[in-house]
């Protein structure tokens, strides 16, 4: 299968975080933890950790192979 975009897991967050807001409050859309559970390699973590409404990234795959987990963890 084809992978989301970056900026297109960001567009979704955004819009989910947006729902969040105006039915729980401004408060609520802002303090929540929003992750991006798509597909999560040490090749793309620091592009969609660089987006503005990624909070964090749910490794799958990724996490049963400790090298590329490693490579997730130690993005910067």
């Amino acid at each position: 299968g084809r992978s989301a975009t970056a900026a297109d897991a960001n567009q979704v967050i955004r819009f989910i975080r947006g729902i969040i807001s105006a039915t729980q409050g401004e408060k609520a859309g802002a303090s929540v933890r929003i992750l991006y559970g798509g597909s999560v390699k040490p090749e793309n973590i620091a592009e969609l950790m660089a987006q503005s409404d990624i909070d964090g990234a749910l490794v799958g795959g990724a996490s049963l192979d400790p090298v590329s987990f490693a490579g997730i963890v130690k993005y910067k």
